[in-house]
């Protein structure tokens, strides 16, 4: 969060300090330099605010994305150390208001009038778990839940028709997200050491989406130092924000993810 922070309040800085040269060189073309500082100014301080709030609200649910996938993570590595998962699904169900059993053939929902199968190992379903799954519920509905599928077993479940339905790690998820059930306690995050921290700093600043963006306002202030008397400032910025935009090809990009809906609801 205070590095998504940190990341919102420099590019709103930037972005309107880019807007004050830009305009006080602008506006000092036909107005008086203390009015220009004036108009600058203010213009610069909109453009902050209104980056800040565009950025904050884009940046809050990308870190909200981070944070559900951090709490998935957790959640099928906690499934994935119980032997005996069923009544923790029993539980699950009377959380969702839905009443189900434990039965030969499998746990059975009643609303849903289908057997579901749970199968959180870690190393993955099995051809022959979906076998197991349509054959125990014994010509009901049979629902498989899973942290992820491969696109052979998704084929092959095609096999059983509509008899088999595979939910996916996020609708697993969602499920447990509404009844209040994820874990707090299965992966222990390690502490970063200071170097670390620094990089993953540097990494909020320094990234490749971001090398454009640098290099173009760079070359810009570059540019505008041939057209202003006081050179000085855009040529130092102009040439910090260029290399900027070279520093940034050795970072990467964080990737994204997003969530399922329940099939329960």
């Amino acid at each position: 969060m205070k590095r998504m922070m940190f990341s919102v309040i420099f590019d709103s800085v930037f972005t309107g300090f880019a807007a004050f040269l830009i305009s006080f060189v602008l506006f000092s073309c036909f107005s008086d330099k203390s009015v220009a500082v004036i108009l600058a100014f203010l213009i610069a301080l909109g453009l902050t605010s209104l980056c800040f709030y565009f950025l904050y609200g884009r940046r809050g649910k990308g870190a909200a994305s981070v944070a559900a996938m951090k709490e998935k993570e957790n959640l099928f590595f906690y499934l994935g150390l119980q032997k005996d998962n069923k009544k923790l699904f029993l539980s699950l169900f009377a959380a969702l208001n839905k009443t189900a059993a434990v039965t030969k053939k499998g746990i059975y929902v009643r609303e849903n009038d289908a057997y579901v199968y749970p199968f959180f190992s870690f190393d993955g379903v099995k051809k022959d778990d979906l076998s197991f799954a349509y054959t125990a519920s014994g010509g009901k509905k049979a629902i498989v839940l899973a942290p992820a599928y491969s696109a052979e077993l998704t084929l092959f479940a095609r096999t059983f028709g509509d008899k088999l339905r595979l939910l996916s790690g996020n609708e697993v998820y969602a499920l447990f997200k509404k009844a209040g059930m994820l874990p707090h306690a299965a992966l222990p995050e390690n502490a970063l050491s200071k170097k670390e921290k620094l990089y993953a700093l540097l990494r909020t600043v320094f990234t490749r989406r971001r090398a454009p963006k640098y290099f173009l306002f760079g070359i810009t202030f570059l540019l505008f130092s041939f057209l202003v008397p006081y050179k000085l400032y855009y040529i130092l910025f102009g040439t910090l924000l260029t290399v900027f935009s070279v520093v940034c090809l050795f970072f990467a990009v964080p990737a994204k993810n997003t969530d399922g809906e329940s099939a329960f609801d």
